[in-house]
This record gives C-alpha cells, sequence and structure tokens, in this order.
C-alpha cells in the first residue's frame, strides 16, 4: 500500500456505513480516515481489527485515525466490551492517535480512551492532526 487508498475492497469485512481511506504519505503511520454514520459497535470493531491488521501487515506501530462521524454515539457498556474485545487482540504495541473532527462527539472519544487505557492499549484524542503527529512521532513506542 503506497499514498493514498480507498476503501471498498469487496473482500473487506462490512464496515458499517463508513468510508473509508487509508494511507501512508507520512513516514512509519497508517493513516485512516473514517467518515459517515457512527454508533454500531459490531462495525466499529470490525474497522479496528481491520485496521489494526492492517498495520500490523504493514509493520507499522502506529495508527493515525481521523473520525468525521455523525449519528448517534456507541453506548458505554458496549463501547467498553468493543474496547475489550479489540485489545485481546495482541495491540499493546501500537501507538493510536484519534483526530475527532466532531467537538460534540469528542467527549466520549475520550472515554473510549480511558477504557483503552485501562485493557493496556497506549491511545489519546485530537483534535486536530498536527498535535496528534506530535504525539505519535514522540513517545515511548
Amino acid at each position: 500500500m503506497s499514498g493514498e487508498e480507498q476503501g471498498g475492497d469487496a473482500s473487506a469485512p462490512d464496515f458499517g456505513p463508513v468510508t473509508m481511506q487509508w494511507g501512508r504519505r507520512i513516514p512509519g503511520v497508517l493513516k485512516v480516515t473514517v467518515t459517515g454514520i457512527g454508533g454500531d459497535p459490531d462495525a466499529a470493531l470490525r474497522r479496528w481489527r481491520y485496521n489494526f491488521n492492517l498495520a500490523r501487515e504493514s509493520n507499522l506501530h502506529r495508527i493515525l485515525v481521523v473520525l468525521d462521524l455523525t449519528g448517534p454515539v456507541i453506548p458505554e457498556p458496549q463501547l467498553a466490551a468493543m474496547i475489550r474485545a479489540v485489545a485481546s487482540e495482541d495491540v499493546g504495541d501500537f501507538r493510536v492517535a484519534i483526530v475527532q473532527l466532531r467537538h460534540e462527539r469528542q467527549t466520549h472519544d475520550e472515554l473510549g480512551i480511558l477504557i483503552a487505557i485501562e485493557y493496556g492499549m497506549t491511545a489519546r484524542v485530537f483534535a486536530d492532526e498536527s498535535s496528534a503527529l506530535v504525539w505519535l512521532r514522540y513517545g515511548e513506542r
């Protein structure tokens, strides 16, 4: 994978009513942009699994996820279960920066990050991509 690639692969799982784009223009980072309608924990789990596997196959341990989702947020119990399922797949070597483009959803994503940290994941939410990239470049992993 080089440059920017867009989702839509027929062999890819159903990611829900979203469009995903993947790119590697940033050295050492898999960038994933997700736009569409959120709120489905099963679709979100499939997206996270797919993106971690894609990063793993590309030998990348830093992931930048840019979210531009509308619709409902995942309720806290389902969010915790989804994150627990992601964390159980040996993702402790990854560093994940989430850029939330919708201010009204940022607090909910921060809750998700706190849950992720409890499961040993290294992740953080940012309001802009520049801050996220600084954090991704400089850290333990």
